[in-house]
């Protein structure tokens, strides 16, 4: 009897083993198999560019992509990720870039479902570097029985560097804004410049000297 027993333990331990590696299959599969689709917002780098150039338009800040994998697949992707384009290549004034899952480090496993916006135009310019004049700005008004004479800058001119396209139509780089409203007597202030776009950097003087010449009415 003892041996039925023991044959009657072994036969349904060898069952309850196949019925649990069944339930791990059919887990794994449901875990790991399914489908997910997950939308990802994704930076642009391209680099490097051919030397002495720079890019001269605005690019988007964030690209949509929808991706598609497993749960465990999903998991491993980094959450911050970015089509990364060989800029050296670009060798023409205008440029145009259809994104695809091949500019993205993913995963196996993963598919790219979909990307917007797709298609991307990349304008390139020659990088200078030249003088651009100063404009004061100013806003409110003076205190009733002043006016104001005069305003100096000092320099006159800043030296900025950035894609020809934007650098050779500047013509001039303006101060924030100083508000009148502020003042009844000369005053010497130090202004800090506007930046006319992130693409064209101001060399060496990011403030300059302004000088009010404020005076009573007669």
């Amino acid at each position: 009897m003892n041996k039925n027993i023991e044959n009657l333990f072994k036969k349904n331990f060898w069952l309850k083993l196949l019925s649990l590696c069944i339930a791990i299959i059919i887990w794994a599969y449901v875990i790991g198999g399914k489908k997910h689709d997950v939308i990802y917002t994704a930076g642009l780098v391209i680099h490097p560019l051919p030397k002495g150039y720079a890019i001269s338009n605005i690019l988007p800040n964030d690209i949509h992509v929808k991706l598609r994998g497993s749960k465990i697949a999903l998991g491993k992707l980094n959450k911050e990720i970015a089509f990364k384009i060989d800029g050296s290549s670009l060798l023409s004034k205008k440029n145009t870039i259809v994104l695809s899952g091949s500019y993205l480090d993913l995963p196996s496993g993963i598919r790219v479902i979909s990307i917007h916006p797709k298609i991307i135009p990349v304008m390139i310019s020659r990088v200078v570097i030249r003088y651009v004049k100063v404009l004061p700005i100013t806003t409110g008004k003076l205190q009733t029985g002043y006016y104001l004479q005069n305003i100096n800058v000092f320099p006159q001119y800043v030296k900025v560097k950035g894609p020809k396209d934007i650098v050779g139509h500047l013509s001039v780089i303006t101060t924030k804004s100083i508000d009148l409203s502020h003042y009844k007597k000369g005053e010497l202030l130090m202004v800090s410049l506007r930046k006319p776009t992130k693409l064209v950097k101001i060399l060496y003087n990011k403030k300059v000297n302004v000088s009010l010449a404020i005076v009573r009415s007669k």
